[in-house]
């Protein structure tokens, strides 16, 4: 976890100082969509649901507010959660508070940062799919 706090720290440091420019709901939308088996629905008041599998079997991995620099996704550390938060990038997720979902604010995270965390939350959903579906999707 220390590469991975003191890139959150530098991450910080350049947010607060103004130099960090964030990242575009455009630029989350093609990082998500270059995951492997990804489809996107628009649901709950026009929320971009990200999922992987198809339309019959599928595990949600993200989701994003268009132009409220919001992004909610799942995370495999509960401690990098914390670190999140504190860091000012992340949020608690009031609408998924179980499971290792934190929403992030992604005008204050670099696009390598927020692809990384989606290609997290990606592989995590992809597991939970069944094994045959895995196969299918050629995620296995």
């Amino acid at each position: 976890m220390g590469a991975a706090y003191a890139k959150l720290h530098r991450t910080w440091q350049f947010w607060h100082a103004g130099d960090v420019a964030g990242t575009t709901d455009k630029e989350i939308h093609k990082a998500a969509t270059a995951l492997r088996s990804v489809f996107m629905t628009e649901q709950w008041m026009c929320s971009h649901v990200y999922k992987v599998g198809d339309p019959d079997r599928f595990r949600m991995f993200a989701i994003l507010n268009p132009g409220r620099s919001q992004l909610t996704l799942k995370l495999a550390d509960p401690d990098r959660a914390e670190l999140l938060i504190e860091a000012g990038v992340g949020q608690p997720n009031a609408h998924l508070p179980r499971g290792g979902w934190i929403t992030l604010l992604t005008d204050r995270l670099e696009p390598d940062d927020v692809a990384d965390r989606l290609s997290v939350s990606h592989g995590m959903a992809a597991k939970g799919l069944p094994r045959v579906a895995r196969l299918k999707f050629g995620l296995d």
